[in-house]
């Protein structure tokens, strides 16, 4: 199984019948073993993204970001996966499972910088820049994603 935590497994068996148990097994099987480059292919499949758009959005240089997307950059750095995650509208839930896709830690509540991205993705702020002037206007080192030296 995932790393989800146990109050959203519970929050979708709620409304898993007795008889699509193997099909919620299998999904969630699928979604553990998924690389991050799957990942983001999914997400901006399932929601219709355009992909240049997500890359300009994200603020990474687009040899890097197409690197990660299809797979030839497999260990990018925590600030560029969360750019991705802003730059494809993505809520807290499905950053967070884009974070643990990739091997790195969760956004965490209890780190001002973290608490800081959470409430401008909670509050559907997805603008790089504008998330960055918020981050460097509280003392905290900005996302780092190409044209800047921080964090």
């Amino acid at each position: 199984m995932n790393e989800k935590p146990t109050y959203e497994l519970d929050k979708i068996l709620s409304s898993v019948e007795p008889e699509h148990f193997n099909r919620y097994r299998n999904e969630e099987d699928t979604d553990s073993q998924m690389s991050v480059s799957e990942f983001f292919n999914r997400y901006i499949g399932s929601y219709g993204l355009q992909l240049s758009d997500v890359i300009r959005q994200s603020d990474i240089p687009a040899n890097y970001a197409y690197g990660i997307l299809n797979g030839n950059r497999t260990n990018p750095s925590r600030d560029r996966v969360i750019a991705l995650c802003i730059a494809c509208h993505m809520n807290l839930t499905d950053t967070n499972r884009a974070l643990k896709t990739a091997g790195l830690s969760p956004l965490y509540s209890k780190v001002s910088r973290d608490a800081a991205i959470i409430i401008m993705i909670n509050k559907c702020e997805y603008d790089i820049g504008i998330i960055n002037e918020f981050l460097y206007g509280h003392n905290l080192n900005i996302l780092s994603t190409s044209s800047n030296k921080e964090a």
